[in-house]
């Protein structure tokens, strides 16, 4: 038996030799086609039979044989014909017969589904968008409708008792890994809905844990979604992760920082697709660019949002002078990060200059008498002025002159502002003046003595 299984073995590498060295007579001929009619026709011919060939041995191998595991070669340039699969309705189609057996393969298996997206990353990057824009949209919508399907699958199983922890451990695995490795998954509607629904269930059951040395980026796209449990489970995984060091490990998550940083811009454009697109909310919205940037070392702070998106600054400073949305106590939070983590380079990567912002701050302090308002803005000074500090150019003294200015004589000769954060203002002019005299080397408000 065994000698059998190992001539069987032998005859599919050899089937499969044959079948790469064809593909590379053809990529060798396409490169040097002269552009004949005649030599054109007769070249697709041997393409579509190599496609027919190729399909028959892949359709054909033995079920304990997986597709992209050990056969990825040829499976990379088969996706091509999938660009037609919604075409023709007919089952029987080849294609379609493949794509079948894929998605039970993908089903139980991590390693296919790594090279299922490699291929995926690689036409996307190898060649022209206009070009494979249509093969990548098939394909997209096809992992899609693949994943949603399991996910509803599996949640109906275990609504019912019937999800078996011994026999169903490999699909749990594969689709939250699948999920957690591609979160452009989460921006389909009904993924995430049914995700959600997955991984409390499995979060109920079987408290998730991730290694550390490996990162997905999809748990940082949970920090995002409407459910408060769906982001709670994020950020206690992200904390298993670390922190990302620089822009590169952020990349993964730029389309949906991209589409959650212009939604708060309110311009965020709706695309037209084949499936619904995920639903944002202004709140879980904050909420997750908060948590995110505690999970993120300056360096990628700095490079991965405040470089990449000039626009963000812009949208929290409009915020901050908007006292009449929810949005203002989350873009103050979001202010506050800006200056502790980023410090001095803050004002290196953004072209506002610190009297634009002192301004935008002091002008909302006179706009609002909302006290909680009061206070929030308040308690901004002194890490704005620490910002400041290293600049080591006289903007730091210039501000705290500004500050100290407005916190002990306006504010103090104000109506605009209640006996309590008149205190206030008091207590924070102290806390910037003895910070001055802390400094090394000391720094103190001399100038300001006379107030």
């Amino acid at each position: 038996m065994s000698s059998k299984l190992t001539m069987e073995a032998a005859q599919r590498e050899m089937r499969k030799r044959a079948l790469m060295n064809r593909w590379g007579e053809l990529e060798d001929e396409e490169n040097d086609q002269d552009g004949s009619p005649d030599s054109d026709v007769e070249f697709r011919c041997r393409k579509e039979r190599w496609f027919s060939d190729a399909f028959n041995f892949l359709i054909k191998l033995p079920e304990e044989v997986h597709i992209w595991c050990g056969y990825e070669e040829i499976m990379w340039p088969l996706l091509e014909p999938f660009c037609s699969y919604f075409e023709c309705n007919e089952e029987g189609l080849s294609v379609k017969v493949l794509w079948k057996r894929i998605c039970a393969e993908l089903q139980r298996c991590t390693q296919c589904i790594v090279q299922h997206h490699k291929a995926q990353k690689m036409y996307s990057t190898e060649f022209e968008q206009d070009t494979v824009k249509p093969l990548l949209t098939v394909l997209k919508t096809l992992d899609e409708e693949r994943v949603a399907d399991h996910l509803k699958d599996i949640n109906l199983r275990a609504e019912k008792k019937e999800l078996n922890t011994e026999n169903d451990y490999a699909e749990v695995v594969s689709v939250l890994f699948e999920v957690l490795m591609y979160p452009d998954l989460l921006d389909d509607q009904v993924i995430a809905n049914a995700f959600v629904l997955f991984l409390i269930e499995v979060e109920n059951s079987h408290e998730l844990t991730l290694a550390g040395y490996q990162q997905y980026p999809g748990v940082y796209a949970l920090l995002f979604l409407r459910k408060t449990e769906a982001r709670a489970i994020g950020f206690r995984l992200a904390g298993f992760l670390g922190k990302l060091r620089n822009a590169s490990e952020l990349e993964p998550i730029q389309p949906l920082l991209n589409k959650c940083i212009h939604f708060l811009d309110n311009s965020l454009s709706d695309n037209i697709t084949l499936r619904p697109r995920i639903q944002y909310e202004r709140e879980p919205v904050w909420l997750g660019i908060k948590s995110l940037i505690g999970f993120l070392e300056s360096s990628a702070f700095e490079e991965g949002i405040v470089e990449r998106y000039p626009i963000f600054l812009s949208v929290v400073l409009n915020h901050v002078s908007d006292d009449s949305t929810k949005d203002f106590a989350h873009a103050v939070d979001c202010l506050r990060l800006l200056f502790e983590v980023l410090g001095c380079k803050l004002w290196l990567k953004t072209t506002f200059s610190p009297s634009v912002m002192r301004n935008t701050l002091l002008g909302q302090c006179f706009h609002t008498r909302i006290e909680k308002h009061h206070k929030a803005i308040f308690d901004l000074f002194q890490p704005f002025l620490q910002s400041l500090e290293a600049l080591e150019d006289g903007e730091f003294e210039r501000q705290r002159r500004h500050f100290l200015y407005f916190l002990l004589h306006q504010v103090s000769h104000s109506s605009n502002f209640s006996p309590l954060m008149k205190k206030k203002a008091r207590q924070v002019a102290i806390s910037i003046i003895r910070r001055g005299y802390r400094m090394d080397p000391p720094c103190p408000p001399f100038e300001c003595a006379h107030m």
